[in-house]
């Protein structure tokens, strides 16, 4: 060898490894605990189980309460905690009771006229719900959720994070499904080796029947929206229609040779959505864009994940006058694959994915405020127009 070469060479095999950046650039505040600082390991090195994410959202609100509070909506059929958490800047936190009150108003014209509805409409901040997991073992948006809150909560010097808590209220539910979720972790956990295997067919990634999706009974909680069998979908809808969310996002997994699906879904739409609601999904759909650009991430929209069936968690807001949407990301069913074309695709990546798309939707919200609360109003009074026809 080139002795010229052996220092470069030396440098080479000594260099520690890059710091993995779920957000490039990103100064967070030592005062809010990481995931790794709570859970004891970095996100995406593991699988939070149910227990892990909801000791991490305590922690959260132990350590920011001026500025996350954390509401509980139920227990699943085995007894586990089902809970969302509100996060926003301390004036808004300070006032979620006035802002659930102005959602209300605007959503009757019948009792809020136009004049009275204007102030609500200038002052009020966009409520949106980031909902993660239903699904039980499409495992990387819950992590996705605990980094999204972390960032939201500690990220300093950020204009992003600073006009979003302004103008956003955030409810993050991270976990829809925990008893699906625990019991993929938990076979997972059982089969693994010394070394997670990247493996399609690794024992590790084969589920035993009936796998992780479901809840305890079997249900698809992501078709009971319409039906109201579950526990877990009547406590959603609950706060659900306490706050009205101006959008609603359901975070999910797909095939894990796929990319990275969002917002604007494939047609047909139901009829009942409206030409402003259906425009709404291309804002968020580019803004989505931007980043995963930005990021180098690859993503299609409109091929799949129609809108037409409300029973999705991610279409029956469009009945209340909000508006749904469906993310969706390839799976790596562990923690790390290899997909088809021999690339190997980790956890960590698919959980950053999540992260990013979430952040850009608060974004997005938090620029068009106003014109979301605008058509808000005008679809409750164009709906009681044409009841009334």
């Amino acid at each position: 060898m080139n002795k010229a070469l052996l220092p470069l060479f030396a440098a080479a095999v000594i260099a520690p490894a890059q710091p993995f950046e779920f957000w490039p650039g990103a100064q967070y505040d030592p005062a809010i605990p990481s995931i790794e600082k709570v859970l004891g390991f970095p996100p995406g090195e593991k699988h939070a189980t149910a227990a892990d994410i909801g000791k991490y959202f305590e922690a959260l609100a132990a350590a920011a309460p001026s500025r996350i509070k954390i509401f509980d909506y139920g227990k699943t059929w085995e007894g586990r905690r089902l809970f969302y958490a509100a996060i926003s800047s301390e004036a808004n936190i300070r006032k979620l009771d006035e802002i659930k009150a102005g959602m209300k108003k605007l959503s009757d014209p019948r009792v809020t006229s136009a004049a009275a509805a204007k102030p609500l409409i200038e002052s009020l901040p966009a409520v949106i719900s980031l909902a993660y997991g239903v699904h039980g073992n499409e495992i990387s948006s819950p992590d996705a959720a605990m980094m999204t809150a972390y960032h939201l909560l500690a990220a300093r010097n950020d204009k992003l994070v600073a006009e979003a808590m302004a103008n956003v209220v955030v409810l993050v539910d991270p976990l829809q499904n925990p008893d699906g979720r625990d019991r993929f972790v938990f076979n997972f956990e059982q089969m693994r080796g010394l070394e997670p295997d990247p493996s399609p067919v690794a024992a590790e990634r084969a589920e035993p029947w009936p796998g992780g999706r479901s809840n305890h009974y079997l249900f698809d909680m992501n078709r009971d929206w319409f039906a109201l069998t579950q526990p877990e979908t009547r406590g959603r809808v609950k706060y659900m229609l306490d706050w009205r969310p101006l959008i609603a996002v359901d975070l999910h997994e797909m095939g894990t040779d796929s990319t990275y699906f969002f917002a604007p879904g494939a047609a047909p739409y139901n009829p009942h959505l409206t030409a402003e609601q259906k425009e709404q999904m291309t804002w968020f759909g580019k803004n989505n864009a931007k980043w995963f650009d930005k990021f180098g991430y690859s993503y299609f929209t409109r091929e799949v994940f129609d809108e037409f069936y409300p029973g999705y968690g991610a279409s029956w807001p469009w009945y209340y006058g909000g508006m749904g949407m469906t993310y969706e990301n390839a799976s790596v069913r562990g923690l790390v694959v290899r997909r088809s074309d021999d690339t190997l695709y980790t956890f960590r990546e698919s959980v950053k994915r999540h992260f990013v798309a979430s952040v850009a939707t608060c974004e997005t919200a938090a620029a068009n405020r106003k014109a979301l609360l605008e058509r808000y109003y005008r679809y409750q009074q164009t709906a009681v127009e044409e009841g009334q026809k």
